[in-house]
Parts: structure tokens; sequence; C-alpha cells
């Protein structure tokens, strides 16, 4: 059955008397109905929800966001909320974390024939991995899919010196999130969700993880629930259990790291060579590193006049970005030299370490260790080392047959 879920929370919100509630599930239904063109339909609903006699309710007016909860001493708000339209955010994973994400909404989507069979849904998923990979860009592509607002809690404002107001900033976020559609991000949940028997956090820290789980419970499976963490080491295992679905985001590979390249250097592409040796180049580099190294080649592309970036501009934001403060283009000693053609010898190439350090490829060569002569001077030593090999032997036996 269509809009069977729409319709459970709009009585259950009558039911409990949550005005707010009802005229939040009411919007939602409305809007779908309106995507199928049951124009009428969804302005009647709207009509006999809010009480009045307007006859065409706009969808910007039925859609205006209750105001979001603050922290009662600070003030401060609790969460940060988004609208994400399709297409305004990309995510390049590998095949196997683009199925489970798929999977997940296709999953959310068909919660209505899952109710209707009287099967219990679970919309809820842990997303995992290093700094910089994409979590936050995951949940804001599942929101935009889902066409649901972003309600993104503030570990800032959640956490409170004050005793007991952490778990009270937690209750009052999950409410909030309970009372309409959206999708419920918590961003940094190491923050609240530590190992309880871990010795060096305070009794008010533990009591804070009991609360998190408590409200999850609550949530009776009303709203999506998304979090992210950089640490997931550091989660009681409680906390996983809460979570039917678990992701994992590693560092992307040279496949996907390609896909970023074009896509963030779109408008002022390289040539397909370079790109493919950007990727090689950009091993161990995470998708918010490729995205850095973009944006400052294409402000140089823009501040000197040019409609497409220079692969050398590139080359060297990625070499910084692996080295650090060790990635020093004004010495052209040898072991900085060595530090940066050690990266990627394939692509870090003579000519382009020349390039790189402002010099000549035969002062490159000269500053390299003898193992790393460029080919040709690698062989004319060999042949010298051979004939001076093979003239030691003449001499001696001339010796013998003089002696």
């Amino acid at each position: 059955m269509d809009y069977l879920l729409e319709m459970s929370r709009i009585i259950d919100g009558a039911v409990k008397g949550d005005r707010a509630k009802v005229l939040a599930y009411v919007e939602q239904l409305a809007r779908k109905l309106r995507e199928v063109g049951e124009t009428a339909a969804a302005n009647r609903l709207v009509k006999t929800s809010q009480g009045n006699k307007a006859s065409e309710v706009s969808t910007a007016e039925t859609m205006a966001s209750p105001r979001l909860p603050v922290d009662s001493e600070s003030r401060l708000a609790l969460a940060d909320e988004e609208w994400v339209s399709i297409g305004d955010v990309v995510i390049i994973l590998d095949r196997s974390s683009q199925m489970k994400v798929e999977e997940f909404i296709r999953y959310i989507k068909a919660a209505d024939q899952l109710l209707a069979s009287q099967v219990g849904i679970a919309p809820s998923m842990l997303i995992y991995g290093p700094p910089g990979v994409g979590k936050t860009e995951l949940a804001r592509y599942i929101a935009a899919e889902l066409k649901l607002p972003l309600v993104t809690g503030r570990s800032d404002s959640l956490i409170s010196s004050f005793l007991g107001s952490t778990a009270k900033n937690l209750r009052t976020l999950f409410e909030h999130a309970k009372s309409r559609p959206c999708v419920l991000f918590l961003d940094e949940l190491d923050s609240v969700a530590k190992l309880r028997d871990d010795q060096h956090e305070l009794g008010e820290l533990k009591r804070v993880v009991v609360s998190l789980l408590q409200n999850i419970d609550a949530l009776n499976n009303q709203i999506v629930l998304l979090a992210a963490t950089n640490h997931h080491h550091l989660l009681d295992p409680a906390v996983w259990r809460r979570f039917s679905y678990k992701l994992e985001i590693g560092l992307p590979d040279i496949e996907a790291r390609e896909h970023l390249f074009k896509l963030y250097l779109n408008g002022y592409k390289a040539n397909a060579k370079d790109i493919k040796d950007f990727a090689l180049l950009s091993e161990q580099t995470t998708g918010a590193d490729i995205r850095q190294i973009c944006e400052s080649a294409i402000r140089a592309a823009v501040l000197e006049g040019r409609d497409t970036v220079m692969p050398l501009r590139v080359f060297r934001e990625i070499i910084a970005c692996r080295l650090g403060s060790k990635a020093d283009f004004t010495k052209d000693d040898p072991r900085n030299i060595e530090s940066v053609r050690n990266l990627n010898p394939r692509v870090l190439t003579l000519k382009r370490l020349a390039a790189l350090f402002q010099s000549s490829e035969p002062t490159i060569s000269r500053r390299l260790s003898p193992g790393e002569k460029p080919d040709g001077k690698r062989k004319k030593i060999a042949n010298q080392s051979r004939n001076s090999a093979g003239s030691r032997p003449k001499a001696r036996s001339s010796r013998r047959r003089t002696s």
C-alpha cells in the first residue's frame, strides 16, 4: 500500500496529540502526491490539516522547517539542517560499498511495502573510516536520494559541561527528529558513544552512552538514522548493535582517484594521460585531499588567466600533500630529489623532476644515486665495466706468456 508510512506517522501523531508531527507528515504526504500528479488531493490534504480556506498552498510554504532545538544553557543550536537536491552531491565508492548504499536506499524507499507485509524496518547506518574519505558527503547523498532534510547533530553544542545536560540535549535532538520526516545524522559519533569500560572517561560520559542507546531504541524505526566516526574502535559494542547497516569507507583506489580528478577538474580539464598519472601519484590520499589539490590548481589557473590547469602545478600539489613540509622544490639536493621521486618513479621521470625543481635533466641525474641514473648512462657504465673486466684477463694471460 502506497503512503502507509506517512499515514501511520500521522495517526501516531494524532493519537499522541503531537500537532507538529501530524503537520510534518501531512506535508511529506502532500509532496509525494504532487510528485505523482495528484496536486488537487495534495492541496486538499494540506488545507484540511491547516484548517484554513486557502485554495492553493505552495510547496515552499507547506515545507517550512520547524525550529531547530537549542541547548538550554548556551542557547546554541543542537543541529544544523540542510536540504540537498539530487545531483548536488556525487559520491565515488568502490563497487561493493556502492551496492550496499543503493540497497540501503531501496530498503527505506520500500518502507510502505514492508510495513504492509508486516515486516519491520530499521533504517539506520553506521559509516566509519579515516578522515576525508567522504562519510559526510555520503550522508548528504542519502538524504538527497530520499528527498528528506539532513539534520546534523552538532557535537560542540550537544556536549555540555553541566552535569546531565549532554544526555538532556541528546533527548531533545532525538525528540525533534521524531516529530518530522528527516534524516538524523550523528557525525563524530565517538564523542558521545565511547566504550563504557574506558577507565580514562568520567562517569558522566558513560551515562551519556546509556542515554544515547535509550534514545536510539525509542526511535522505533520512525526516522532514518545515520552516524559517522573516524575512530570506530572507540565505540561501545552496544552502539554497534543498534545499527542495521554498517559501512566502512577506505582510501580511494586508483580507479576512484581517477574519477575524482575528472570530477573536481571539470571545466579545467587535463588530458587523459595526465589524469591517469595524477591518480597513480596520489596513492594514500583521500577524496578530500584530491578535492583540495584540484581546487588549488584551478585557483592558480584562474589567477593566471588560463582556462586549463597546469599539470605541473597538480603534480606539485600532490607531492606537497603526500610529503607535507618535506616537499621543497627550491632545493635540488640529492636527498630531497630522492624523497620526491620515491613517491612513484614511473610517474616522476627525470624530465618531470627537472621541471618540478626548475633544473635540467643532467643536473637531476647527477643528484640522484647511481641506481637512479638514466637508462642510457646505466648501459654505458655497464658496458665500460664489462670491457674493463674483459681486458684484465687478457693482460694476465699476456704476462704469463712473457714469463
